[in-house]
């Protein structure tokens, strides 16, 4: 009896070591893969934005233009104690930047405590973020991701573009802040670090060629021989163009068109597809790929008084021609519009019809055409996020800066919902009267039953 006792005895202490010696394992390997899992984050920071909008995440395009960086790229915030919490989110998004590009890194320095580094980084305010790129030091205007990605461009990009818009011919203005004005279109080139200047080739016969764009926006007047020939050098030579026309002004440029094998057509696109309801306001949903609209899916731009574009021939052979705007398969051309009306007529020409096309040559030359203006007008650009994107992408590939091509901003969803009256009411009695009432009588039907 004595033995049997002494192994049983052994026995369960031979389990408890087992239960031990397991319980022991399992704690040493959760703290490892702990630590392993810590080791990982630090190294490889990832987040992941599930909101709607994508609030908490920088855009693809900043995330295109640090990835481009060819050279350790730094930011300096100087904040001081009392903007902890300014700091907190400065450096969130910064974190941001910094799992888009191995070259970018920031740091953050207190004015109060290190004067020195703020007077060397000429600081005058708290809250200044300093872009250092090279040997160069550019001051962000702000803290949010606009102004930071604006800095780094300032900082990264060795010499400016240089947007000409053509004067002289009626245009429209980038200085108008009328609906139908382009000054909107202004705040968005030199966000992206264009230098915008006015040209009239009536006083300057020559379009600088070197790092330069020419803008012309729907001009009401036609050009001389003489500029015809400024812009007809410019483009011969390897110049870069975007040419925004409308249906009731003249035709710009025929000849060169006519060259590419294009031309104008005298008519106004009308779509049934329209996103506000104006068949005179076309939009495009569905893109061909091309390297400006590569990322525009799902995204729709809307147009307003459409000119379409035919084409009547093949380009020179080193010229590639590509289609990148078309309207929908329920549109027509109408040709017939006097005094406000718009007829479509027997032999218009039915959809998809084309008024975008880009063009590129080996001597560098690349040309965008565009049926419309009025889709970069102020009151477009506001209501229209993918137009800004769409322009931004076409003045992108027309410099061939492949960093600025990028995913539209995810404008803001509306979430408000309207109930009738009969709606509101409904809700009440079945929400605040029905499912308490559901609950008492099913209590009472089981309290009846169990009695």
């Amino acid at each position: 009896m004595q033995t049997l006792i002494e192994r049983m005895r052994a026995f369960l202490g031979l389990r408890q070591l087992r239960y031990g010696a397991n319980a022991s394992a399992m704690t040493v390997l959760l703290l490892a893969l702990l630590v392993m899992g810590n080791v990982l984050a630090v190294r490889f920071h990832r987040r992941i934005d599930v909101t709607a909008t994508q609030s908490f995440s920088i855009s693809q395009q900043s995330k295109q233009i640090v990835a481009a960086l060819n050279q350790p790229l730094e930011v300096v915030g100087y904040f001081g104690a009392q903007d902890k919490a300014l700091q907190s989110d400065v450096e969130s998004r910064l974190k941001e930047y910094v799992a888009a590009s191995p070259r970018f890194s920031y740091r953050f320095v207190d004015p109060d405590t290190d004067p020195v580094a703020a007077k060397n980084d000429n600081i005058t305010s708290y809250g200044t973020i300093v872009v250092k790129y090279a040997d160069r030091k550019i001051q962000a205007s702000g803290s949010d991701e606009k102004a930071i990605t604006g800095a780094i461009l300032k900082a990264s990009q060795d010499v400016q573009t240089t947007v000409y818009v053509l004067t002289g011919h009626r245009e429209r203005s980038l200085d108008n802040v009328d609906p139908n004005g382009l000054s909107q279109l202004q705040v968005v080139l030199t966000d992206d670090n264009f230098k915008v200047a006015p040209i009239n080739l009536t006083i300057s016969t020559t379009i600088p060629l070197s790092n330069s764009l020419l803008l012309v926006a729907d001009p009401q007047d036609p050009f001389t021989q003489s500029e015809f020939q400024s812009i007809l050098d410019y483009i011969n030579n390897g110049g870069r163009m975007v040419l925004m026309s409308n249906p009731l002004s003249v035709t710009p440029l025929e000849v060169l068109l006519q060259v590419w094998g294009l031309e104008w057509q005298p008519d106004i696109i009308i779509d049934e597809q329209s996103q506000v309801g104006n068949p005179l306001a076309p939009a495009v949903l569905q893109y061909p790929y091309t390297d400006i609209t590569r990322n525009m899916t799902g995204q729709a731009s809307v147009f307003n008084s459409v000119r379409s574009i035919k084409e009547i021939g093949n380009p020179p052979p080193q010229v590639t021609r590509q289609i990148f705007l078309s309207s929908s398969a329920k549109s027509s051309a109408a040709t017939k519009f006097t005094d406000g009306n718009v007829e479509v007529q027997e032999g218009d020409a039915q959809g998809p019809l084309n008024f975008g096309y880009i063009l590129e040559s080996p001597t560098k030359m690349r040309a965008v055409l565009i049926g419309d203006v009025d889709f970069v007008s102020n009151g477009y650009l506001q209501a229209a996020q993918a137009n800004a994107a769409l322009f931004r992408n076409a003045v992108a590939w027309a410099t061939a800066q492949d960093s600025l091509i990028a995913v539209p901003t995810i404008a803001p969803i509306d979430r408000k919902v309207f109930l009738t009256n009969d709606q509101s009411t409904l809700i009440f009695y079945s929400c605040v009267i029905g499912l308490p009432l559901l609950f008492i009588v099913t209590g009472i039907a089981v309290w009846w039953r169990r009695r």
